[in-house]
């Protein structure tokens, strides 16, 4: 074969890349794709509980609401006609008793004249005004230990 000046010999490599890449990945190159995915994994499941809690809470609140509308509406309906059961939820300045609703235990209900979510009465702000009846929605006792506030509905003749 003949030599080919200051090259090698033909078909040789030396002095050139490689016919063929270097193929693969490194160990490092992996190392650091995988801690990425980790990463990323690891982030879905720590907000996943968070959705669920917030999913729960929000369906919490529509049922508060379906229910304190309810509540509202068999007043409405067992009122007399001069109003004395609404004009005495107006007058009341602290809750009433709290009564656990029978089909839903999980949930408690009260009467008052003044909001319990905010009972500074704002003039600007007609949801805080007081002698306003209002049906307010908790949390019973016995399913959460304490009377949260869910959802408070005003409402009138």
């Amino acid at each position: 074969m003949k030599k080919s000046a200051g090259r090698g010999w033909p078909g040789s490599t030396r002095g050139k890349s490689p016919r063929y890449p270097k193929r693969g990945y490194s160990l490092l190159e992996v190392l650091v794709s995988v801690a990425i995915l980790l990463a990323g994994i690891l982030s879905i499941i720590n907000f996943f509980p968070l959705g669920l809690k917030a999913q729960s809470r929000a369906g919490d609140i529509s049922r508060a609401a379906l229910l304190a509308q309810m509540k509202a509406e068999e007043i409405r309906r067992d009122g007399d006609r001069a109003e004395r059961l609404l004009n005495a939820i107006r007058a009341l300045n602290t809750p009433s008793d709290i009564i656990t609703f029978p089909s839903h235990p999980k949930f408690a209900y009260c009467f008052c004249g003044i909001s319990l979510i905010d009972p500074r009465d704002d003039p600007d702000d007609p949801r805080d005004d007081h002698g306003v009846a209002r049906v307010i929605v908790m949390y019973s006792l016995e399913y959460r230990g304490s009377n949260e506030v869910l959802y408070e509905l005003r409402f009138d003749k």
